[in-house]
C-alpha cells in the first residue's frame, strides 16, 4: 500500500528506501522494488535491516552479500542504485531515519521482509511523515527443484566465502589465527563445486534452453558466461594469494584479493537469482523444467565414496563451517563429490 502524508496531495515515488534482510524471501523484495522504480523512473538506496537488533558475531560479511546481491540485479535492470550499509537497533525508527538521511521519498516494504514486524513498522514509517509501499504476501508457491538446487549451489558458496571473510577480518582486527590448511579447501571447494560443476550445468541446461525460448536475456546470458570465465581466472589468483600469505605476505594483502572475489561471486549470484530465474520462470516450457529438474536431481542422487580420508577432501572444511550459518547446504554439495 502506498499513502500520502498527511500535508501532501500526492506521492512522489523518485527515490525507494528498500530495507532488505537475509531470509529466503529478499529477493522477491528486490525484484518488486526494482519493477516499482523501472516504472517510476526512480533510484533505489538498499539498507540491510536483519530481523535481530544486531548480526549474530562473525557475520559482519552477511550485509555485504545482500547488499552486493541486491545492486547487482538493479544495475543489471538499468536502475540507478546505491547502498546505505547495515541498519542496526530498532528498525521501526532506523528505517525512517535512513530514508530521511538518504533523501528517499517512499520505504518499499517487502512481503516477507520483516514477518510479524510488517504491520508495525509500516505504522512507524508513516508516523515519521513517509510513504510507504507494503507488498502483500502471495500465497506460498512449491519451489522448482532446479532453482532449489541452483539456490542450494548459492548458499554453499556464500558460506564458504562469509566464512573466509570472517577469518580474516578477525585476524586483521584482533590478531587471530588465519588458518591456511582450510583456506586451500576454500579454493578446491570454488574450483571443484561452482567452477568445474555448477556453472557448466547451468549453461548447458538452464541457460541453453532459455535462448531457445527468448532472445530478451542473451545480452545477459553472455555477460554471465563471461563471468564464469573469469571465475575460473579467480581461482588461481586466489592460491597464489594465500601462498603468499603462507610464505609471510601481508594479511591485508589477502584480505582485499578475498574481499573483490566475494563481491564478484555475490554479484554473479544476484544476476542470477534476480534476472535469470525470474526469466527462466517466465518463459521456460513444463517441458523445459521437466529436463532441467532432471538434471538437477541426477547430480543430486549419486553417493560419494564410503573410502579412506583421501576420498573425503572437504572434511577439514566441514568442521570448520560446522556451527555457521548454511553448513548445511555446503555438506550436501560436498556429499556429491563423487556424483557426476
Amino acid at each position: 500500500m502506498s499513502r500520502p502524508c498527511s500535508d501532501a496531495d500526492v506521492v512522489t515515488c523518485r527515490h525507494l528506501l528498500v530495507p532488505v534482510d537475509d531470509t529466503d524471501q529478499f529477493m522477491a523484495t528486490i525484484i518488486g522494488a526494482i519493477e516499482l522504480a523501472r516504472i517510476a523512473a526512480a533510484r533505489i538506496t538498499f539498507a540491510f535491516a536483519p530481523l535481530l537488533a544486531a548480526m549474530p558475531h562473525g557475520q559482519r560479511s552477511r550485509s555485504r552479500e545482500v547488499l552486493g546481491k541486491a545492486e547487482s540485479v538493479a544495475r543489471a535492470q538499468g536502475v540507478p542504485c546505491a547502498s546505505a550499509g547495515s541498519i542496526g537497533g530498532d528498525a521501526q525508527a532506523a528505517i525512517p531515519a535512513t530514508a530521511r538521511e538518504a533523501g528517499c521519498d517512499l520505504v518499499f516494504i517487502g512481503a516477507h521482509g520483516h514477518g510479524a514486524m510488517t504491520g508495525p513498522l509500516v505504522q512507524a514509517v508513516l508516523a515519521a511523515g513517509l510513504p510507504v509501499f507494503a507488498v502483500p504476501n502471495p500465497a506460498p508457491a512449491t519451489p522448482v527443484p532446479a532453482i532449489r538446487g541452483i539456490r542450494d549451489e548459492h548458499r554453499a558458496l556464500s558460506a564458504v566465502l562469509r566464512a573466509w571473510l570472517d577469518m580474516l577480518m578477525a585476524a586483521n582486527d584482533h590478531g587471530a589465527s588465519a588458518d591456511v590448511p582450510v583456506m586451500r579447501i576454500m579454493i578446491r571447494f570454488i574450483e571443484t563445486f561452482p567452477v568445474a560443476r555448477h556453472h557448466p550445468r547451468k549453461q548447458a541446461c538452464l541457460y541453453a534452453r532459455l535462448r531457445r525460448r527468448t532472445a530478451r536475456t542473451d545480452a545477459e546470458l553472455d555477460e554471465l558466461e563471461r563471468q564464469h570465465e573469469r571465475d575460473a581466472q579467480w581461482v588461481g589468483a586466489l592460491a597464489e594469494a594465500v601462498e603468499r600469505f603462507a610464505t609471510g605476505g601481508p594479511l591485508t594483502e589477502l584480505l582485499s584479493k578475498v574481499d573483490h572475489y566475494a563481491q564478484f561471486a555475490w554479484a554473479l549470484m544476484g544476476r542470477e537469482e534476480g534476472v535469470i530465474l525470474p526469466a527462466a520462470q517466465r518463459f521456460l516450457t513444463d517441458a523445459d523444467w521437466d529436463k532441467i529438474n532432471a538434471v538437477y536431481c541426477m547430480a543430486n542422487t549419486g553417493t560419494a565414496r564410503a573410502a579412506g580420508h583421501e576420498d573425503r577432501p572437504f572434511d577439514m572444511l566441514l568442521a570448520y563451517l560446522a556451527d555457521l550459518p548454511d553448513a548445511g547446504c555446503v555438506a550436501r554439495i560436498c556429499s556429491h563429490a563423487e556424483s557426476g
